[in-house]
């Protein structure tokens, strides 16, 4: 009988949005009983505790909704044979997986997709005024993203999205900076295509691709001049 003393864990980070990768032994237990996983920008991804080194409680904290997700797990299923999804129940989505290194990436891999995709298969597809236009412009703003190049100029690199008809509104929760791209005629593609980085301004609302593109509305005059 062979004992696997040695796993891989794949997690996205709620901070910062890398995907990280941490090897974890068995023996890491024999001592505290505990092992706190951390980002590269510092940021707690996923703490696992033991009393026994048979039975094992874990939380992260999940990139999608934010909130800690908590999984009670034995010894096998964490050392196994098969790739275990770290979910987000509210999205119904994996944040990482656990288990054998190889099944680990190729899971990661195939879980690759560009929020176009997702968004095709989340059905919000028929929402959309222009579908085509509408996932052509957020799979650039998906590659803006993995490049770090999508953020706030207060320094927030996580923006929240709202998709509409015609529109997506791109959100700063940390200064409550709003930028607002048009998606329903291929002039808008071309407009959010063209730009190699996008930075939202604070406590400013801008109109980033339509007639007065550039223009940035400072939030006190904002209900005046927002839709002009």
């Amino acid at each position: 009988m062979i004992l696997k003393t040695n796993t891989t864990i794949a997690i996205q980070c709620s901070q910062c949005g890398e995907l990280e990768f941490h090897a974890l032994s068995l023996f890491a237990f024999s001592g505290q009983g505990r092992k706190d996983l951390l980002c590269g920008c510092g940021a707690g991804l996923m703490s696992i505790a033991s009393r026994n080194r048979q039975q094992f409680n874990a939380s992260y904290v999940c990139a999608y909704c934010g909130e800690t997700h908590y999984l009670k797990l034995n010894r096998q299923v964490i050392w196994g044979k098969e790739a275990l999804p770290l979910t987000c129940p509210d999205v119904v989505a994996s944040v990482g997986y656990i288990g054998p290194k190889q099944k680990v990436t190729q899971a990661c891999h195939e879980r690759e997709k560009s929020i176009g995709e997702l968004a095709v298969e989340l059905g919000y597809e028929e929402e959309f005024e222009n579908p085509e236009v509408m996932l052509r412009i957020l799979d650039h703003l998906h590659r803006l993203a993995k490049k770090s190049d999508l953020g706030c100029a207060c320094g927030n690199q996580q923006l929240t999205f709202e998709l509409l008809q015609d529109r997506i509104e791109l959100y700063c929760e940390c200064c409550e900076a709003v930028g607002v791209i048009y998606a329903d005629s291929a002039d808008n593609v071309h407009q959010i295509e063209g730009m190699n980085s996008l930075y939202l301004e604070e406590n400013k609302t801008w109109l980033i691709n339509n007639p007065l593109r550039g223009q940035h509305i400072s939030k006190a005059n904002k209900e005046e001049k927002k839709w002009r």
